[in-house]
């Protein structure tokens, strides 16, 4: 029988060879005037398997997608009773639900792909939107190999779509930047350095930024959303000078001023709104 870490590694192969095709494919001949997204993260308590309290009580189904930016328990994949758990909550196996995976999510990645089918990385389009799912624990904030080839070949073939978005759980985006890199220690929750939950020197301005211009310069709007706040700040919105948003939500679990990224998708005129939204009003 094939070993579970062969098998992942020629999945991965799959995955970057069918990157290299148009992931845009023929939307279904009935389709929705709007939907609603949402972007969630940071749920974790100190203590497997629960989460923020008012979160698991969220009844997430009322929502097109949902959009998990990270660190959903303490150790989301340590055994399965936990991600049962959370997949009870955010029913993670759904195709519409995304997951980038944080630090406290990172035990076992076999487990994970049990109940998601997915891998670590991934892309998916719905609607006129092309996601793309980063996994920035994989060489600490650094995307390289298979991942930055995966993405490349996204990237480079994407027409059709009105937006791109990214989602990723640390805000590679900030190293690098002159204007948000000093803000790091009061944005982000893992804090500059070299450490596996720490925001970590990466090459997000080198090769990912040039290659999300590109796509931008196709009359493609790009937003790429992070999940590692919540203990410093709620909420984050930046513009670059080049029209790419950075955007991150996340929460404290026990705080009362939790927010969560909610989105309004107008499919027939292409248009996506945003606001913040307080987790106990969802």
């Amino acid at each position: 029988m094939m070993n579970r870490t062969l098998f992942r590694s020629l999945q991965m192969i799959l995955v970057l060879l069918f990157s290299c095709t148009n992931r845009e494919i023929i939307e279904p001949s009935v389709i929705p005037e709007s939907n609603n997204y949402l972007h969630i993260s940071h749920t974790r308590t100190n203590y497997n398997p629960y989460m923020d309290s008012i979160v698991e009580r969220i009844d997430f189904s009322k929502f097109d997608m949902l959009w998990l930016g990270g660190d959903l328990t303490h150790l989301t994949s340590i055994d399965n009773p936990t991600i049962s758990h959370v997949d009870s909550v955010f029913d993670i196996g759904n195709i519409n639900t995304l997951w980038s995976l944080g630090n406290h999510d990172y035990s076992d990645l076999d487990r994970i792909q049990d109940y998601t089918n997915r891998p670590p990385f991934y892309s998916f389009y719905n609607n006129g939107i092309t996601f793309i799912v980063l996994d920035t624990q994989d060489s600490l904030s650094n995307i390289i190999g298979l991942q930055k080839d995966f993405l490349e070949g996204i990237v480079d073939t994407i027409e059709k779509s009105s937006h791109l978005i990214i989602l990723h759980h640390k805000l590679i985006w900030m190293y690098g930047n002159t204007e948000l890199e000093p803000q790091i220690k009061s944005i982000s929750n893992g804090g500059f350095g070299d450490c596996f939950y720490c925001l970590n020197p990466n090459n997000f301005y080198s090769d990912i930024y040039p290659k999300l211009l590109e796509v931008k310069q196709k009359g493609i709007e790009v937003l790429c959303i992070g999940g590692d706040i919540g203990f410093q700040v709620k909420e984050f919105e930046y513009i670059t000078s080049d029209g790419i948003y950075f955007l991150a939500s996340g929460i404290s679990s026990g705080t009362i001023d939790n927010k969560a990224l909610l989105f309004h998708h107008d499919i027939t005129n292409k248009l996506l709104t945003w606001e913040y939204k307080m987790v106990r009003d969802l």
